[in-house]
């Protein structure tokens, strides 16, 4: 068998070999489509719990999917008015204000200074930065999309 006649066998087995890798990671990917699944809850059917048991009236959550305890999730969160102390999450999140007026702000700013948002207003938190939020209405209600796992700690 000829040097090319050789060469043409292997490209052929290669091609072949490529192309059902390349089939195989397009099924895998659609499966992976399959396994998503639409997520509603209206907001009277959300299920609130209180964040720390031992304060039920402070703030509460309602997990609309995934587990914040592990990893991504995505959430309703109630807040009272009130709050201010600088603290960190280890993931980062996005926040969307639905109901009342809040103030979100970094470490080595001023709660004064922070502009008031209202409904419709948006941030994202990187995790393990400092920073500060109040409710300054009677109730506070967010959507917050987590990226990782949900915790919280006081910042130093």
């Amino acid at each position: 068998m000829s040097f090319f006649a050789k060469l043409k066998q292997r490209c052929g087995k290669l091609l072949i070999v490529g192309t059902v890798c390349g089939l195989s990671v397009l099924a895998a990917g659609i499966h992976s489509d399959y396994k998503k699944q639409v997520a509603k809850t209206s907001f009277q059917d959300a299920k609130f719990v209180p964040v720390d048991p031992a304060n039920p009236d402070v703030a509460q959550i309602a997990v609309l999917w995934g587990d914040p305890a592990t990893g991504p999730s995505a959430m309703l969160l109630k807040m009272k008015k009130g709050g201010g102390a600088l603290h960190t999450h280890t993931s980062d999140y996005h926040l969307s204000l639905i109901q009342g007026t809040m103030k979100h702000w970094l470490k080595g700013e001023q709660e004064a200074d922070a502009k008031p948002l209202g409904p419709g207003s948006y941030w994202f938190q990187p995790g393990n930065q400092p920073h500060g939020n109040s409710c300054l209405t009677d109730e506070c209600v967010m959507f917050i999309k987590w990226e990782g796992k949900r915790d919280a700690k006081l910042a130093e």
